[in-house]
This record gives C-alpha cells, structure tokens and sequence, in this order.
C-alpha cells in the first residue's frame, strides 16, 4: 500500500528564529519598512512582488472602486450580520457573498478573459477598424451578455472616468490590452448602445500588467475590503436593532385571515 504525500509545500511563509520568509523574502530585511501594504497584498495574491509603479496602479484601483452605498447588496448584506454585534463574521459573510455575482470582483474575472480572447483574436490590429468591428461581430451574434459592459441607473461608469484619468496620468492607457479594450467598447457601443464600466478598464490594466484571469479577481476583492471594514465596524460598534429584528409597527401582513381548525370551530360553537 502507497501512504499519501503528507507533507505540504508552500511557498507562502515560514517562521525563523531571527527572521521569517514571506513568499521567499526576508520579512524585516525585505519587506518589512519597504513594502507598503498593497504591495503585500499583491505579493500574498500573486506570489511576486510588484514594481512602485504597479503598486501606485493598485492603488488607483482601490481609490476608484470605493463605493461604498449600504443599499448595495453585498455591504447591505455586512451591516445585517454585523448588526449583531460582531465586525469579522460580517466582513466575511459581506465578501463571501461577491463569489460569482454579477457585480463586484467576480464581474472582473469574466471581462478578463472576454477581454483577453478579444486581444488574441484581433492580433494587434487595433487601428484596422473593419477587423475590430469583424471580430467584435462575430463574438456579439453568440452572446446577449458581455462582461465589463453596461451600468446599472446611469449611462455611464463614473469610477471609469476617474480611472481612464489614473491610468492617462500614467501613461498606461497605451498599453496593449487598454488599447484592444478601446477598439472593442467602440463597436459594443454602436451595437449595443451600451458604455463600458470599471470592470472591463481593471480588466485590461491587470492583464497588461501580467495578471491571469483569476488572479485579477482575487487582487480586486483584497482591494475593495475596507469599504466592507467600513460598514462592520460601524454597524457593529453603534448596531441598530431594527436590522435584527423589524418593530412590529412597521410590519402588516397581508395574506389570508387565519383560519380554525375544525376541532376549534366546533369548540366554538358549545
């Protein structure tokens, strides 16, 4: 009989007497004062270190992703739980929930890999307008959905302006897949009358910086954390009751009029 492999090999961390390792880096020689905490993230998600210039993109992406309205439902969904009283569970439940939804960092996931089959196929040709309008044709005649288009109440992504204006700042809007994200939203608005969002724009930064698909979603979830932070710790330090249980006052029911049991309408009736 053939054991199982029982040891578990990681490159994540290890603990040291004098100093730890951290992805393979000394974490007080290394990282410790010359990482910020961004940098740390990516390094936890991605397993490499970031250049300052690619942290800086990072934190334009957290700055324009910060809305944080209680009335959506993933942060709506945190201030319930942590209306009991606890911060963590809710943070946890508010972030679990974004797993596969149609909004937040799974919404990245998709337009990276819409985005990065749209690049492959237009091969470069981004200012031969026939061959972008072919591509994008062909790929819009099989699909009613496509990821990083349209925003729900407005007519367009304000957090997409204030980054297209992060991104021309640093000259990053010039960049291979920023360039292909240009040429395909031009045909998906004549075709669809439908404007891109932050999604597809993350999309093509995090792809010209190297990232796959599923690495994009996982960097944009830690990077969208403090707003679920905001509301737990908030919720949890000042709770409001009528999110654990509603005053009756506020609750009419509208269904039918309870009915007797037989037994009971004869009881009635001695």
């Amino acid at each position: 009989m053939t054991l199982p492999e029982l040891t578990q090999k990681t490159r994540s961390g290890h603990w040291g007497w004098d100093e730890h390792r951290y992805f393979g880096h000394a974490v007080f020689e290394e990282l410790a004062g010359k990482q910020s905490f961004t940098g740390l993230l990516a390094l936890s998600i991605l397993g490499r270190r970031l250049s300052d210039e690619e942290v800086g993109v990072l934190d334009d992406m957290a700055g324009v992703l910060t809305l944080a309205d209680p009335r959506i439902w993933p942060l709506k969904l945190t201030r319930v739980v942590a209306s009991y009283g606890a911060a963590i569970p809710a943070i946890a439940a508010g972030l679990l929930m974004e797993e596969g939804a149609r909004i937040g960092p799974s919404t990245t996931v998709g337009a990276a890999e819409v985005l990065r089959d749209f690049h492959a196929t237009i091969g470069g040709r981004v200012e031969d307008e026939e061959h972008v309008r072919a591509v994008v044709d062909a790929y819009l005649a099989e699909h009613s959905f496509v990821w990083g288009f349209g925003t729900p109440y407005r007519s367009r992504d304000e957090r997409l302006v204030a980054f297209r204006e992060c991104m021309r700042r640093r000259g990053r809007d010039r960049l291979p897949h920023y360039r292909s994200m240009d040429a395909v939203a031009e045909v998906i608005r004549d075709a669809r009358k439908s404007e891109p969002n932050i999604g597809i724009a993350l999309a093509a930064v995090s792809l010209d910086m190297g990232l796959l698909p599923s690495e994009v979603g996982a960097l944009v979830t830690a990077l969208m954390q403090h707003m679920f932070f905001g509301h737990a710790v908030e919720e949890a330090n000042a709770p409001n009751p009528a999110l654990v249980e509603l005053p009756e006052e506020y609750v009419r029911y509208t269904g039918r009029k309870p009915r007797a049991t037989p037994r009971a309408a004869a009881k009635a009736l001695r």
